[in-house]
């Protein structure tokens, strides 16, 4: 995180240096810092995707409070219908519908 804030911070100030002064130098930093940040965004987006990957099998982990944790996935046997098959007609929640 460090890494990535002074990336920024050193862009920010070349990047106000090249515009005020018109200086050669200060734009090829610019554009030097903008391609480190774009490779450390690639190898954290690519480190995030191989992580997810490895977890794979149909189960992720509680990774943070936001994700929804899958244990197994559904089935049709985990589901009922609203109407029942016996003779008398609709059950009674599908009545009450």
């Amino acid at each position: 995180m460090r890494v990535v804030a002074l990336l920024a911070i050193t862009a920010l100030i070349a990047l106000v240096i090249a515009l005020l002064t018109g200086s050669t130098w200060a734009a090829v930093i610019v554009i030097v810092a903008a391609i480190v940040g774009i490779a450390l965004l690639l190898r954290d987006w690519r480190g995030e995707r191989m992580g997810n990957a490895a977890i794979g099998s149909g189960r992720r982990l509680h990774q943070d409070p936001d994700a929804a944790v899958l244990e197994s996935p559904l089935a049709a046997k985990d589901f009922s219908p609203d109407l029942s098959i016996g003779p008398d007609g609709p059950s009674s929640d599908a009545r009450a519908n």
